[in-house]
């Protein structure tokens, strides 16, 4: 096999090529996507490697890190679906994988003519899908027993009247992850008739999302005359994301969790208490999103990420019911080819 995911998290494609982590010797990085957990070690990849990444995440990571990533010549933005000659032979090509903003799959041609790849963390469906020889997948739903039985639309429009119901009581804070905040703003934008609050560095970060497409108008900073305003009168919605203090803060009014870990298979929508609620609105594609994934692939191997929750499962399932050759990562501390 020419592809594996070593312990820290960081899938090896070949023997130069490093997605979402550093391995020392590895010429080339490709970011994949922003959330925390696939940017391990970018500190050390932005002095040592050549990173490479759609445009889209480029504008996130000025937006969020020091102006001097601007201005470095070691950082590549790749169009995505262009092929992009990384030198020594490799050639990449990035697709987008429907999870945030700028997240990417990655193709990837060896120098030696085969074709491997890693989904990144992958939504489902999605337009276009690598098509590879080896490929590397996300395994964070590759249990069977994590099979959504309601549709993206659904737990959309469950959000949304949620919020627009326990308005009627007073505030509603809601928290999620990087991206998905943005499709929370996505969806509440102009449909909730109550002002939305945000810190100024999650504005900064809509601001990027707002010039590659998305629409996230309205957002009111949270220190501004109209966001203490707001705050007095007590009917608005409070956005939470990266380093916004959610689990600090004394929450005043209702609080609403965007997280499809652990939530109802059944339903979308998770009641703690008439304060309190979770909403299964996600942007992973479930277990027969994968499976459906990675056929689309056409790969003849598959590496489940076993870093991840049900490596070992998902490359069960790719054996008996799809009849393609797979298993879970080594996640050695080292590349096994060297």
């Amino acid at each position: 096999m020419s592809v594996d995911v070593l312990a820290s998290g960081a899938v090896c494609l070949g023997t130069n090529v490093v997605c979402d982590g550093f391995v020392p010797g590895y010429a080339f990085r490709v970011q994949t996507h922003l959330h925390d957990d696939h940017m391990a070690y970018f500190e050390r990849s932005k002095g040592l490697q050549d990173l490479f990444m759609s445009p889209e995440s480029f504008a996130l990571l000025v937006a969020e890190r020091n102006a001097d990533l601007e201005y470095r010549t070691n950082l590549h933005p790749v169009p995505r679906g262009t092929t992009c000659e990384l030198g020594d032979g490799f050639r990449l090509t990035l697709l987008a994988s429907s999870h945030m903003l700028g997240a990417c799959q990655v193709a990837l041609v060896l120098p030696n003519g085969l074709r491997v790849g890693y989904s990144g963390d992958f939504g489902w469906p999605l337009d276009e899908v690598i098509e590879v020889d080896e490929l590397v997948v996300d395994s964070t739903y590759g249990s069977p027993e994590s099979i959504r039985h309601y549709t993206p639309a659904d737990a959309e429009h469950c959000l949304i009247s949620l919020v627009c119901e326990r308005l009627r009581y007073g505030s509603v804070h809601v928290k999620a992850y990087r991206g998905t905040i943005e499709r929370v703003l996505h969806l509440l934008g102009g449909d909730v008739g109550a002002p939305i609050l945000a810190t100024r560095q999650l504005i900064r970060e809509a601001a990027v999302y707002r010039n590659h497409g998305f629409a996230a108008e309205g957002l009111v900073a949270l220190d501004s005359a109209d966001g203490r305003a707001a705050v007095r009168g007590r009917c608005y919605v409070r956005l939470y994301s990266k380093g916004d203090g959610f689990e600090k803060e004394q929450i005043e009014g209702t609080s609403v969790t965007i997280s499809a870990y652990m939530a109802d298979r059944m339903d979308p929508l998770t009641t703690y208490s008439d304060w309190a609620y979770k909403v299964a609105l996600s942007n992973h594609a479930d277990f027969n999103g994968t499976m459906a994934y990675v056929e689309a692939t056409k790969a003849r191997t598959v590496v489940t990420d076993n870093t991840r929750n049900h490596g070992c499962e998902l490359a069960l399932a790719i054996k008996n019911r799809l009849g393609i050759d797979a298993e879970p990562s080594s996640n050695r501390l080292g590349p096994r080819w060297r």
